[in-house]
C-alpha cells in the first residue's frame, strides 16, 4: 500500500513537472520567445523535478537502506526514524519500533539464557548440597529419624539401623512410639505435642532393641516443616554414660555412708575455709546441727590456744600437700575436745587451691587416760617424797619439843621453836595429803546412802558459810540407790569442793547442790555462783601442785580425782568466767 502511494506521488510530480513545461512552452511560442530560453527554462523545471524527488525519495530510501545494513549486522541501536509525514517517514518509524522490539526480545532472551545458565549451575549446586546433606545425614554419629506428628516414620539413617539392630527396610515398618521400652508413652506423646508448639524438646528415655534388649537414650527432638508436620528426632545411646553416672552414685553412697558411719570427725571446706561438709560424728560430737556446721568457717572451732596453728594450716598444706596436727577444738557449749587432725589439700587440674578435706579424731578420752597415769605416776613419786619428808619431820619435830623442855631457854626462843612446831604441822598435813593422793583407793568400802554422807558434811559447814552470806540451796531425789564406797573418802571430797565453791564467792552468793539418779550412776552437782574458773586453768585443776589460791598446796583436787577415780566414778568440771562453776560427781550404784 506504501509503495503505491510513492508511485502514485512520483508520477504526479513527474505529470506536473511536464505540464509545467508544456505550459511554458506554448506561452514562449505564442510570444515568440527564441528557444533557448525555452531549453533553459526545461533544464530549469527538469533540474528542479529532479530535486525534489532526491530530496523526497532517494535521500531518505538510501537513509533507510543504510539503516536496514546495520541492523543487519545486529546493531540493533541504530535509528533511522525521519520527521517526515509521509509514507517514507512513517516506514523509517516503524523499522525503528521494529528494531526496538528485537532489541528488547534480545535482551530479554539474553536475560533468558542467564538465568538458565544460574539454574543449571543452581541444580548442578543443589544437586551437590543435596548429596552432601545426605551423607551428612546417614553417616551422622547419632541415630537420626526423621517421621511426622503421629510418630510415623519417614526416614531413618544407617546410625538409627545399627542403634537398633533392624535393618532400614524393617524399621520404616514401625512407629517412632513403637521403638520406647517405657511401659507408658506419655512422655514422648508429650513430647510430640511440645514439638508442634516449641522449637525443640530434649528428654532421656528408653528404646528396645531387636534382640529385646533395653538401651538409654537421650533425644532431641524439633520440627521440621510445621506445614508438613514433619519432626526430627536425634537418638543418642546414653547407656554407658548411665552406668558411669550409676557406677559414680554407687561410690558417692558408699563414701558418703562410710563417712556418716564414721566415729571419727571429717569435713571438707572450699578455698576460704568454710565448712562445705561435714558428717553427723562431727555435728554430734560438737553439739551441732549439721546445718549450722555447713557455711561457717572452720577457725571458728579452734580454741584459742589452737587458733594460731590453725591459722598457718592452709600453708603448710600448700608446701606439703598433707599435715598431721593436735588441736583442740570447741563444742557448742565451750567444752574442749582433744583430737589429732589429718588434713590434705584439695587443687585442681590447674594446681590451684580449692579447699582442705580432713580427719579429726577424739583424743580426749585418751587425754584423760594419760592424764590419769602422769597422776599414778606423780602419786608413786609423792609417795615416795612423802615418806623422807614424814621421817625427816618427825626427827625435827622431836628435837624442837626437846628443846622445849630446856628451862634456860629464852622467851625468844621458845617462841621460835612454837613456830617451827606450827610449820612442821603444816608441812605434816601436806604430806598427809600426798599419801592420800598417792593412795586414794585405801579405805573400807562398804554401802554408802549418798543424801546420808552429804547431809553429814552440810551440818558441819552450813553456820560457818552463813555467817559470810553464803546460802546453800538442795535438791534432791526422792530415792536414791546405794552406792560402794567409804564414806569418809567421799565426805572429804565433798568438804573440799564445797571449800572451793566457799572460797570462790569472798562477797556471799549460793551454792546449790542437785542428787539424781543418771542410768546407773548417782549424780551428785555441786554448783556455785562465784567468779568461775578462767578458761585456761580448766584443763589443768587436777594436774597435782596446781593452783589458783595464794596459799593453797594445788594438791586438793588432785587428790579428789584420785579419790573418785578409785571408786570408778568420774569427776566432772564446768565453768564459765563470772558466771560460776559446776562440779559433778558420778559413782555407780552398789552392785553396777
Amino acid at each position: 500500500m506504501t509503495m503505491a502511494r510513492l508511485g502514485i506521488k512520483i508520477a504526479a510530480i513527474l505529470f506536473s513537472a511536464g505540464l509545467v513545461f508544456t505550459g511554458v512552452a506554448l506561452f514562449c511560442h505564442e510570444r515568440g520567445i527564441p528557444a533557448l530560453f525555452i531549453y533553459l527554462i526545461t533544464l530549469f523545471v527538469t533540474g528542479a523535478a529532479v530535486f525534489i524527488l532526491i530530496r523526497l525519495f532517494v535521500t531518505p530510501l538510501h537513509r533507510l537502506s543504510e539503516g536496514m545494513e546495520m541492523i543487519k549486522t545486529g546493531n540493533l541501536d541504530i535509528r533511522v526514524g525521519m520527521p517526515a509525514r509521509d509514507e517514507i517517514g512513517r516506514l523509517s518509524r516503524d523499522v525503528d519500533r521494529l528494531v526496538e522490539i528485537l532489541r528488547e526480545s534480545q535482551e530479554s532472551l539474553y536475560r533468558m539464557e542467564q538465568e538458565n545458565a544460574g539454574l543449571r549451575m543452581a541444580g548442578v549446586d543443589l544437586r551437590d548440597r543435596e548429596g552432601y546433606f545426605h551423607r551428612l545425614f546417614e553417616f551422622a554419629n547419632d541415630a537420626v529419624f526423621i517421621c511426622d506428628f503421629e510418630g510415623r516414620l519417614i526416614d531413618v539413617n544407617q546410625k538409627a539401623c545399627m542403634l537398633l539392630g533392624y535393618s532400614k527396610k524393617e524399621l520404616m515398618k514401625l512407629s517412632f512410639l513403637d521403638l520406647y521400652a517405657e511401659p507408658s508413652l506419655t512422655r514422648p506423646q508429650a513430647a510430640f505435642k511440645t514439638g508442634r508448639e516449641t522449637a525443640s524438646v530434649r528428654y532421656e528415655s528408653v528404646f528396645r532393641r531387636k534382640d529385646g534388649s533395653c538401651i538409654h537414650v537421650e533425644v532431641s527432638s524439633s520440627p521440621v516443616d510445621l506445614k508438613k508436620s514433619i519432626m526430627q528426632s536425634i537418638v543418642s545411646n546414653i547407656t554407658e554414660r548411665k552406668r558411669i553416672e550409676k557406677s559414680l552414685r554407687e561410690s558417692e553412697e558408699k563414701f558418703r555412708t562410710f563417712m556418716e558411719t564414721a566415729s571419727d570427725l571429717m569435713f571438707i571446706t572450699d578455698a576460704g575455709g568454710m565448712m562445705t561438709y561435714v558428717n553427723d560424728a562431727m555435728a554430734n560430737r560438737l553439739g551441732y546441727l549439721k546445718e549450722e556446721l555447713v557455711g561457717q568457717p572452720l577457725r571458728d572451732l579452734f580454741d584459742k590456744e589452737s587458733l594460731d596453728e590453725a591459722k598457718e594450716i592452709r600453708q603448710r598444706l600448700l608446701s606439703s600437700g598433707e599435715n598431721l596436727h593436735q588441736l583442740v577444738w570447741e563444742t557448742k557449749t565451750r567444752k574442749r575436745v582433744w583430737g589429732e587432725m589429718k588434713a590434705v589439700g584439695h587443687f585442681d587440674e590447674q594446681g590451684r587451691f580449692q579447699g582442705i578435706r580432713g580427719i579429726f579424731r577424739d583424743i580426749t578420752e585418751r587425754k584423760k587416760i594419760e592424764a590419769v597415769q602422769r597422776l599414778g605416776e606423780m602419786g608413786k613419786m609423792a609417795a615416795d617424797i612423802a615418806h623422807e619428808i614424814k621421817n625427816q619431820l618427825a626427827a625435827l619435830t622431836m628435837r624442837a619439843q626437846i628443846c622445849l623442855l630446856r628451862p634456860s631457854l629464852s622467851d625468844e626462843l621458845r617462841q621460835d621453836i612454837g613456830i617451827i612446831l606450827e610449820q612442821g604441822e603444816h608441812i605434816d598435813d601436806i604430806v598427809k595429803r600426798l599419801l592420800k593422793f598417792s593412795k586414794p583407793g585405801e579405805g573400807q568400802f562398804v554401802d554408802v546412802q549418798i543424801h546420808d554422807a552429804v547431809t553429814q558434811v552440810l551440818r558441819l559447814v552450813e553456820k560457818q558459810y552463813a555467817t559470810h552470806n553464803v546460802r546453800i540451796e538442795k535438791q534432791f531425789a526422792s530415792s536414791l540407790p546405794h552406792i560402794r564406797g567409804d564414806e569418809k573418802q567421799i565426805q572429804e571430797v565433798l568438804l573440799n569442793l564445797l571449800g572451793n565453791a566457799y572460797e570462790a564467792m569472798p562477797k556471799g552468793g549460793r551454792i546449790g547442790i542437785v542428787t539424781s539418779l543418771a542410768g546407773d550412776m548417782v549424780r551428785i552437782g555441786i554448783t556455785d555462783s562465784g567468779m568461775g574458773i578462767r578458761e585456761g586453768d580448766l584443763d589443768h585443776i587436777f594436774d597435782p601442785f596446781f593452783t589458783t589460791k595464794e596459799n593453797g598446796t594445788g594438791l586438793g583436787l588432785s587428790v579428789c580425782f584420785g579419790v573418785i577415780r578409785a571408786h570408778r566414778g568420774e569427776l566432772i568440771f564446768e565453768s564459765e568466767p563470772g558466771k560460776g562453776t559446776t562440779a559433778t560427781i558420778l559413782l555407780p550404784v552398789s552392785g553396777g
